[in-house]
């Protein structure tokens, strides 16, 4: 039998807002978890919460460590500041799941919470990385308020955005309550330049600008980006909006050979997000589309529901 300290009724692995919310849930329920903290988090370039009532604004490794306390003073919630590097099923034992961190101690669980996050897969656009999220933003509800009254901002509709017109056209939208103009940019793609133009005839406030993107340059002032164009030309904007790709943090999915979705997320059932792997259940942003605090938070909750209701009474 493992020693008490490396087990738990339920390993999570992840340490953001997903991760305590399950272990937030899963002591309610008198169940002990261990929650890996890798220390790597999706929003440390967009450090605020956001979306988040009572929060808002606040920085979110405060959030983080108020939620931390909270739950070590339960006694029923342990961390473990190490990222997880393999995890696999121990067939016929009570406690059924063994990961092993990065400096090689074992722990062992009944249950696991995916909750490893994702990382974006930027453009190869030249400026780019050094605009996102201080330029850049990916959803007009999460930024976009604090730039409200400018004269422009631009849509980046490449990679990602280039596959899914109609939504650039609902995005635009999104935007223009923050801009005058909303400029569409197409980096040089004739064929998403056509299909926009049929897709926006008539929205007097959308502009489509065609000519390749040589560069970004971050700007001095709030958000806003110059927009470097092919033949020398430059636009000034507000601020830019570009949702990236994403791809799974680690390998610990793979390892596990859980089924995923066309956009690259963990498919899970809804409400309580199980895997396709009996016992193990994933939340925050592997598991979605909606990539914010409060949704990881509320994905967090289904998942601690969803794993109690698997789990005997802890006490």
């Amino acid at each position: 039998m493992p020693s008490p300290k490396t087990t738990a009724d339920v390993l999570i692995i992840g340490g953001g807002y997903a991760g305590l919310a399950a272990a937030s849930t899963l002591y309610r329920a008198t169940h002990s978890t261990i929650v890996f903290d890798s220390g790597l988090f999706r929003d440390d370039k967009a450090p605020h919460v956001r979306l988040l009532p009572a929060w808002d604004g606040t920085e979110s490794s405060k959030y983080r460590q108020k939620a931390r306390a909270e739950l070590e003073n339960t006694g029923l919630c342990s961390f473990i500041d190490a990222q997880v590097t393999t995890i696999e099923r121990q067939e016929g034992q009570d406690y059924e799941w063994r990961v092993t961190a990065n400096d090689g101690q074992e722990y062992h669980g009944r249950k696991v919470v995916l909750a490893t996050g994702t990382d974006e897969i930027y453009p190869d656009i030249p400026g780019y990385q050094d605009c996102w999220v201080t330029g850049i933003f990916p959803c007009m509800f999460q930024f976009g308020y604090e730039e409200r009254g400018c004269a422009s901002a631009g849509i980046l509709v490449v990679d990602k955005l280039a596959s899914v017109l109609p939504q650039v056209v609902k995005l635009a939208g999104d935007t223009r309550k923050f801009a005058r103009q909303v400029v569409l940019y197409t980096n040089g793609d004739e064929k998403v330049t056509a299909q926009l133009q049929e897709l926006t005839n008539g929205v007097d406030y959308l502009a489509i600008e065609a000519r390749s993107i040589q560069r970004l340059r971050k700007g001095q002032e709030r958000a806003e980006v110059t927009v470097e164009l092919e033949g020398g030309d430059e636009r000034k904007e507000g601020f830019l909006v570009h949702q990236p790709w994403t791809r799974l943090r680690g390998n610990l999915p793979a390892q596990l050979g859980v089924e995923t979705t066309p956009m690259g997320d963990i498919r899970v059932e809804h409400p309580f997000p199980a895997t396709s792997v009996p016992g193990v259940y994933a939340a925050g942003d592997c598991a979605s589309p909606f990539k914010n605090a409060s949704m990881a938070i509320a994905a967090g909750v289904c998942a601690g529901n969803g794993v109690a209701r698997e789990l005997p009474a802890g006490i």
